[in-house]
């Protein structure tokens, strides 16, 4: 089959390959009990798409607490690493994708606002690590989503120009980082994401078996 390595996908983490946001607000709710403190649902809304980093700084400054961010992103990921390994499920139709892209050699890349160590136990506990040429973070950018530096990161570590990368995301952080580096962005919303406003994306999806690859690749359009 001819190959479309003129074309990439980058696909977000948290809520778009695993439907994991339920998983990280679990996980920063537990690091707080820690402190006799509470992380509402409501709280977390705000952070959707950032990085563990930023919520962090966030919580020490408003609960005053005695660690600093990149203690509580340690304890955290600790945390979330047992959630996900008891939890991993891919969401609809990312495996198709994914072995559809294989199959049209089509290269894939990962860019997430989570650190490389949650991006690596994840994939890896949803088995889809080989499907990746590279693994970017919002820690390895000086600047994270809504930010458009981790997906330039991917891109330019795909060797694909920007335009050329078709972005799969669920948060208007992402939507906004993606169309901020000038790549075609799918929205796709899980459950924790389905009220933020997606109409800056290129399309929206309720799924991802609503995808259509071939499309996009002979006509730069997801359907």
């Amino acid at each position: 089959m001819e190959s479309s390595t003129n074309k990439a996908i980058i696909f977000d983490m948290d809520g778009t390959l695993i439907d994991s946001e339920p998983l990280h607000l679990l996980a920063y709710q537990d690091l707080l009990k820690q402190f006799e403190q509470v992380w509402t649902a409501q709280d977390n809304r705000e952070f959707l798409g950032r990085t563990d980093l930023d919520v962090c700084k966030a919580m020490v400054s408003k609960f005053n607490l005695s660690l600093t961010a990149r203690q509580l992103v340690e304890l955290k990921e600790h945390i979330l690493q047992e959630l996900v390994a008891k939890n991993a499920q891919p969401r609809p139709g990312v495996l198709e994708i994914l072995k559809s892209a294989k199959e049209l050699k089509v290269p894939m890349a990962v860019a997430s606002s989570a650190t490389l160590a949650t991006i690596a136990f994840t994939i890896d506990a949803l088995g889809i690590r080989s499907y990746f040429s590279t693994l970017s973070s919002g820690e390895e950018v000086s600047s994270g989503k809504p930010d458009p530096a981790v997906f330039l990161l991917a891109a330019k570590r795909l060797k694909v120009p920007a335009e050329n990368c078709l972005v799969i995301e669920d948060t208007l952080n992402g939507i906004k980082a993606a169309k901020a580096a000038g790549m075609y962005c799918v929205a796709v919303p899980c459950e924790a994401t389905s009220h933020e406003d997606h109409s800056l994306a290129d399309c929206r999806l309720e799924s991802l078996t609503e995808l259509d690859l071939q499309n996009w690749l002979k006509s730069g359009v997801c359907r």
